[in-house]
């Protein structure tokens, strides 16, 4: 299988995917048995690669391994850590006894945010062109492969869990998160405000885990996927 260099777009996804991984899940600077409890920064870069299902223990194919050491490496120059090797590099900084949750959420969406090409003067304010549809009244954005959602607004877990489901169902006539009970979904749904803008391309990009102080910053509700 031959492969091609990922684009800084393909990593900025996987280093979200991995920031809601961590967002959701915890962190921990061990490797937790695969889906329990707080995940090492490394798991959660794999989950960004390949979705929710990943397991450390399992070999990538060779496209999903470069796409992860690209990753990798992209956070260990962001971290200005110049090791030649970034994955060795970037574990002695995750380890340090010092690390706090916030040094790996920070590390992860900055340099998502420096590949998309942030600049003050392209944040916006999101409106119904800008997401990816409406349902309940609520403005959705559904992001990543395993079907995350966020909603403009700090709403009710109740209504997010609904007005997810509506959009999941028009989007791939699969109802959300099968099997799951209400109440467990809406466990997962939590507050925050993020930071939207356009980058060069004019395509919407955000940042998450910011407060109200944040200029440019929007209340946003998040639902993540399976």
């Amino acid at each position: 299988m031959t492969t091609t260099a990922p684009s800084v777009y393909e990593i900025a996804d996987i280093l979200r995917g991995a920031h809601t991984a961590v967002r959701c899940y915890g962190w921990s600077q061990t490797e937790p048995p695969a889906g329990r409890g707080p995940v090492h920064a490394l798991t959660a870069i794999g989950i960004g690669t390949v979705g929710w299902g990943y397991d450390p223990r399992t070999i990538l194919n060779p496209h999903d391994e470069a796409l992860y050491e690209a990753t990798v490496a992209r956070v260990a120059r962001h971290l200005d850590l110049h090791d030649t090797d970034a994955l060795e590099a970037f574990t002695a900084w995750h380890d340090d006894p010092e690390r706090t949750t916030d040094d790996i959420l920070h590390a992860l969406q900055d340099t998502a945010r420096g590949l998309e090409g942030y600049r003050t003067d392209r944040v916006i304010t999101p409106t119904a062109r800008d997401v990816t549809s409406v349902h309940q009244g609520v403005l959705l954005t559904c992001y990543g492969e395993d079907s995350n959602y966020m909603a403009i607004g700090h709403i009710t877990p109740t209504l997010m869990v609904t007005a997810s489901a509506e959009c999941n169902l028009h989007l791939t006539g699969e109802p959300l998160a099968s099997g799951w009970s209400q109440d467990r979904i809406e466990r997962r749904v939590w507050h925050t405000w993020a930071v939207h803008w356009r980058d060069q391309r004019g395509e919407i990009w955000w940042d998450v885990d910011h407060d109200r102080r944040t200029p440019g910053a929007e209340p946003v509700t998040i639902l993540p996927g399976d």
